[in-house]
């Protein structure tokens, strides 16, 4: 299990990387990168890959690496609780805290991550409404602006 939320994660933070450097590439040079869309980059954040169901793909594996790291350990002193728990709690409440900033900051500073945070959900997919990629195919619909 461990593992398969390391690489979970490994995808995740290279998805997000992927995109940063693709994203500095097509402002510096008003050309899109390959493999990338015009839709892709303008918004300023990334909702390709992972990022399309989750708005923090590489939060949601680096808690669940903690949380996996804390039932094993009651599970091997075969204890309902451990003393391991204050460490996973603490990184738990680490983590929500400094997602709620992310979150502020990038609402402040992109225009449709307002609407990137009602239709993708914070950690876990959300299953029900519409996605990120129903607003993205209602976008290249629209009539263009002049």
């Amino acid at each position: 299990a461990l593992l398969v939320l390391v690489i979970f994660e490994y995808f995740a933070d290279g998805s997000q990387w992927n995109f940063h450097k693709a994203k500095h590439a097509y402002q510096k040079t008003a050309k899109v990168p390959a493999g990338w869309t015009r839709e892709d980059l303008e918004p300023g954040f990334n909702t390709t890959g992972l990022f399309r169901y989750s708005r923090h793909p590489n939060f949601l594996g680096e808690q669940l690496v903690w949380v996996t790291l804390y039932q094993w350990s009651c599970v091997e002193t075969n204890s309902l609780y451990n003393w391991t728990g204050f460490g996973a709690m603490s990184y738990l409440i680490l983590f929500q805290s400094s997602t709620w900033l992310t979150e502020k900051l990038s609402a402040e500073k992109y225009p449709e991550y307002k609407i990137y945070q009602q239709r993708v959900g914070k950690f876990l997919p959300k299953l029900t409404g519409p996605g990120w990629g129903d607003y993205i195919n209602a976008q290249k619909k629209a009539p263009k602006k002049k």
